[in-house]
């Protein structure tokens, strides 16, 4: 009788053990980067971090020199259009990672010539071109306001300068929509931003920096031609184009509105 009460005891003492360690597996979550699954309230938590922090993307974002003038802005510049801004920095000036991120690119670009490409979160790039010297190789991880080269004057290049582009999915912006260049630091307006195309949409129709305020719709008048307009209002021909579901070789007729943004 005391074995069968023994064996009863150790049969409630194993099932107790069992529930108290049980976890609903249901309930789980695989969040990439971590060693563990975690909860439905922890996953909720680290989404809401993650929102908050893209939310709030740009403003995290550093100018790549010191002190470097524009002497050359975004926009059609000599029959194409010029992708970029354009710093004034002494050969051997120190070049800067903007933000977090993986070098994707470290080496001679044609025209750009010795360029380094980060790719950031939010699928955005930065591009550093006319280098004189390398401070990272490709495939390296870099910090924000990290070293990764010295400026120069390499490739197709008028005197020392940086070239700096910033893209998003594919797309080239005006640098100038996220840094005050002059002011040397992140543009009040892009500080609760999260992607460029929301801050190129928010700031063009009111213009910016030496920018003039663009409108939504332009109507063609007597003289235009795709590249007059795409001059005037410093937009791609490509970019209208897209917008307008016509070619580079469309006849714009006067009074055609174009959408430019």
């Amino acid at each position: 009788m005391r074995g069968a009460f023994l064996f009863l005891l150790l049969l409630f003492f194993i099932g107790f053990q069992s529930k108290a360690q049980y976890v609903n597996t249901d309930e789980l979550v695989i969040v990439p980067g971590l060693e563990a699954p975690v909860s439905l309230a922890e996953y909720e938590v680290i989404k809401s971090q993650e929102k908050e922090q893209y939310e709030n993307y740009l403003a995290g974002f550093l100018i790549p020199g010191n002190g470097g003038k524009v002497i050359s802005d975004y926009g059609p510049r000599s029959g194409r259009m010029h992708y970029g801004t354009d710093l004034k920095m002494e050969r051997g000036d120190t070049v800067y990672a903007v933000n977090d991120g993986n070098i994707t690119r470290s080496g001679w670009g044609s025209g750009f010539g010795n360029i380094i490409i980060i790719q950031h979160a939010n699928n955005i790039e930065t591009y550093y071109a006319h280098l004189s010297k390398f401070l990272k190789k490709e495939g390296e991880w870099v910090a924000k306001g990290e070293a990764i080269a010295l400026a120069g004057s390499t490739g197709r290049a008028r005197g020392s300068h940086l070239h700096f582009e910033i893209h998003q999915e594919g797309r080239a912006f005006d640098p100038e929509l996220v840094f005050d260049f002059g002011g040397q630091q992140i543009r009040d307006e892009a500080r609760n931003f999260e992607t460029l195309v929301a801050l190129h949409q928010t700031l063009k129709p009111k213009g910016y920096s030496n920018n003039a305020a663009i409108p939504e719709y332009y109507k063609v008048r007597s003289g235009d031609s795709l590249w007059v307009i795409s001059r005037k209002f410093k937009t791609p021909i490509k970019d209208i184009c897209r917008l307008n579901n016509i070619s580079e070789n469309s006849v714009l007729q006067i009074g055609q509105p174009l959408r430019m943004y």
